[in-house]
């Protein structure tokens, strides 16, 4: 593939979680032969390797691209909460969203605060309802303590719902933080592993290719095809 080539094969090997031997690399001269190449590969690390291990992987990729880690650094079990500034707290987790394509992933928090507040509030509200309703309807229309007590309850729920519906909509732009039992990179491995990039199909791999090479070379999406030549189409030195 050439000198110029050397950035695309990191790319592959990255993006895929595969290593592209320097013969390997030369002997791919358009986009078929890459794809082919790498499918092979993913397809023999899939008889060795698990998903979580792949899940890894991608994980790795993304930590090291938005937070600029050495890659030996970056293990399971590595912290990454004092990499985030707590005001980008909402802005760094969209990208990590975005960047591993999960389709399962946590949603952010409201302020510890806020969530106490709103809680004793809407426990304050359930029990002066149960109160004032079980007194009236014992001490004074002098109805019998187990109904007065399972009317009473019934209310309190009634009047709690509302209130729970309307504050968690009123507050939802408050959803800033990442929960805090989400500390090491392991704890996102049951989230990123329901992304499609952990099992790759030919088409998906076809796909993610075509962006790498238009990336990296510059090239149009009217000038790419599968069956052109690295060197002669593309320019690779």
């Amino acid at each position: 593939m050439g000198l110029d080539g050397v950035e695309l094969v990191m790319e592959f090997e990255e993006e895929f979680g595969i290593e592209i031997k320097d013969e390997e690399a030369v002997n791919c001269v358009t986009p078929r032969m890459v794809i082919d190449l790498i499918c092979s590969k993913l397809k023999n690390l899939d008889k060795h390797i698990c998903q979580t291990q792949r899940t890894f992987y991608i994980l790795r990729k993304v930590f090291i691209k938005i937070f600029g880690l050495e890659r030996k650094s970056t293990k399971p079990d590595m912290s990454f909460r004092n990499l985030i500034e707590k005001s980008k707290q909402k802005e760094i987790w969209e990208q990590i969203r975005i960047a591993i394509a999960a389709r399962n992933w946590p949603e952010l928090v409201r302020p510890l605060w806020m969530s106490r507040i709103l809680g004793t509030i809407g426990f304050a509200i359930f029990s002066v309802t149960i109160c004032t309703t079980f007194y009236k309807l014992v001490f004074v229309d002098h109805i019998d303590i187990v109904g007065g007590i399972l009317f009473a309850t019934l209310l309190g729920i009634w009047v709690v719902i509302p209130f729970a519906f309307i504050t968690l909509r009123l507050t939802r732009p408050w959803k800033i933080y990442i929960p805090l039992e989400f500390k090491t990179i392991r704890d996102l491995i049951p989230y990123a592993i329901t992304s499609d990039r952990v099992r790759w199909d030919r088409e998906g791999v076809s796909i993610r290719v075509k962006q790498i090479v238009m990336e990296q070379l510059g090239i149009e999406e009217s000038y790419y095809t599968e069956d052109s030549r690295f060197i002669e189409d593309f320019n690779i030195d």
